[in-house]
């Protein structure tokens, strides 16, 4: 399954690299395409790792998953686009 990480702090570095080990392809997304944390998350994940914006990961894939601390959540969301949303699958574990 394609499944979006919104944020690269601990939450969502550590849901990305279990989706990863659990075969899925993932798409980590900050608010910037070339986010140093990001990066180095898909460097050391492999080849089912990527990384993007919050609206290229939301674009992406399938599912979900907000990652973001509490106070950025709406920021990451609207910025991840609506339409790049809709009909998805949204697991929200904001922090």
């Amino acid at each position: 399954m394609k499944i979006a990480v919104l944020g690269t702090g601990m939450v969502g570095s550590t849901i990305a690299n279990k989706l990863v080990s659990l075969g899925h392809t993932v798409m980590m997304g900050s608010r910037s395409a070339d986010n140093d944390k990001a990066r180095a998350w898909a460097a050391a994940a492999g080849a089912n790792a990527s990384t993007g914006t919050f609206a290229d990961a939301a674009a992406f894939a399938e599912m979900v998953f907000n990652c973001t601390a509490g106070v950025a959540s709406l920021e990451a969301l609207q910025l991840a686009g609506s339409d790049n949303l809709a009909g998805k699958i949204l697991v929200d574990t904001a922090n």
